[in-house]
């Protein structure tokens, strides 16, 4: 995708709410290189490291779900020994 006439900003912004939050945070980074004073991009940056963090904590909590089916299963096999 080319981006000529669009900010960095702007490209952060269709990025995150694609729901692209690593390629987001790079592009809000590259706006704060530009204008230092950018408020809503070190906003932006704080919210999709939060998001980024949210994501993995629901991976987490997936495996460990997953895991934890799979030792009661074990565990209900042993049982019926």
């Amino acid at each position: 995708m080319e981006y000529t006439n669009k900010s960095y900003f702007d490209i952060a912004k269709e990025k995150k709410e694609a729901g692209l939050y690593e390629e987001a945070l790079e592009y809000y980074k590259k706006a704060l290189e530009e204008d230092d004073e950018n408020i809503e991009a070190y906003f932006s940056i704080n919210l999709i490291k939060s998001y980024i963090e949210i994501e993995k904590n629901n991976q987490n909590n997936e495996k460990q779900n997953k895991h934890t089916k799979l030792f009661n299963i074990f565990n209900e096999f042993l049982d019926e020994k």
